[in-house]
């Protein structure tokens, strides 16, 4: 009698929740909450996860939706591939500052790096397998701070392990990937610290003396202008990181919150606002990272930021990583 009951409790526990996930698919997708919808659609293209959205929507979404959330690493619009060469190899100033900004619908993070030949790209030691969080990236490389980097895919899929970097990725000099394409956004540091970001091919960032790159996008800030000229970026709102450098050098490290986990009023920045606000912190160049719950800074050992994975620290492939000076 015993078992049988167990048995029947676990056949309608099942059934309520394929019941309940029913339900709330269809309210989600095909329901009167079009903001809601969008939102969603939204989040999962920022993270490189819209081959989530099929299942999600139980395959009732019109290919087109599905097709315009899979991962894209192009730029707003195409970024030039000339710059002008900067030497930052003798800043004298090095140390780090962090300050927090309070936007409409975000609160961000904000390291300041004047020593930008500090800051070198870290690449999971599980290259293939899994990713690695950003603290135990920083314990790894023995660096003392950083935020996560580039996309990733999940070889293990939707488990969000973070085993395979995407496109082009630099470390020290050493091409770890290169999986190349014309529309990819590389962001990349120079052998003198210089900040680029554009669809470069690996030829022509070797020629630029890239010691350092990954790949994400998009290009928000390139020669001082803003790239965004129409509408808010295209992607929503979201937990957001974001790198960018000013004139003088200094790397400017900006990661925020979203999603509601500080309270309804934080869902996160538009691309359009990180964009300004880079503008605002006097960024010349700046590109968008990695965001939703890979959104992750560090520092002396301590995060800067609440991750919005509800397992805290997500798993990466890759990162900016901040060494000590000298080193």
């Amino acid at each position: 009698m015993f078992v049988r009951r167990a048995v029947r409790f676990i056949l309608y526990s099942i059934m309520a929740v394929v019941y309940a996930f029913v339900l709330g698919s269809l309210l989600l997708f095909h329901g009167p909450f079009p903001a809601v919808r969008q939102y969603v659609i939204d989040s999962l293209e920022t993270t490189m996860h819209g081959y989530l959205l099929e299942p999600l929507a139980l395959d009732t979404l019109p290919e087109k939706v599905i097709q315009s959330a899979k991962p894209h690493l192009r730029d707003i619009q195409q970024a030039s591939t000339h710059v002008v060469r900067e030497n930052f190899l003798h800043s004298k100033t090095t140390a780090v500052r962090i300050e927090t900004y309070h936007g409409s619908t975000y609160t961000a993070d904000i390291m300041f790096i004047p020593d930008p030949t500090r800051v070198r790209v870290g690449v999971t030691k599980y290259i293939g397998k899994f990713g690695m969080t950003l603290s135990e990236m920083l314990n790894y490389y023995h660096a003392i701070g950083g935020i996560n980097g580039g996309a990733f895919q999940d070889v293990q899929h939707w488990r969000g392990t973070g085993g395979s970097p995407q496109g082009i990725t630099i470390m020290d000099g050493k091409v770890i990937t290169d999986q190349q394409s014309s529309n990819q956004t590389v962001i990349a540091l120079t052998n003198e610290g210089q900040l680029i970001t554009g669809p470069y091919t690996l030829s022509q960032l070797q020629k630029l003396h890239v010691t350092q790159a990954l790949t994400f996008g998009p290009t928000l800030v390139q020669n001082g202008q803003g790239m965004i000229k129409n509408g808010n970026g295209g992607w929503g709102y979201a937990p957001r990181t974001v790198i960018g450098q000013k004139s003088d050098g200094t790397l400017i490290f900006i990661v925020t919150d979203g999603r509601g986990i500080h309270g309804p009023n934080d869902i996160g920045a538009s691309l359009l606002q990180m964009q300004n606000l880079m503008l605002r912190l006097g960024a010349v160049t700046a590109a968008n990272l990695d965001g939703g719950s890979s959104s992750t800074m560090m520092y002396n050992g301590k995060l800067v930021n609440q991750p919005t994975d509800v397992l805290g620290e997500r798993e990466v492939a890759t990162a900016f990583l901040i060494f000590p000076a000298g080193n």
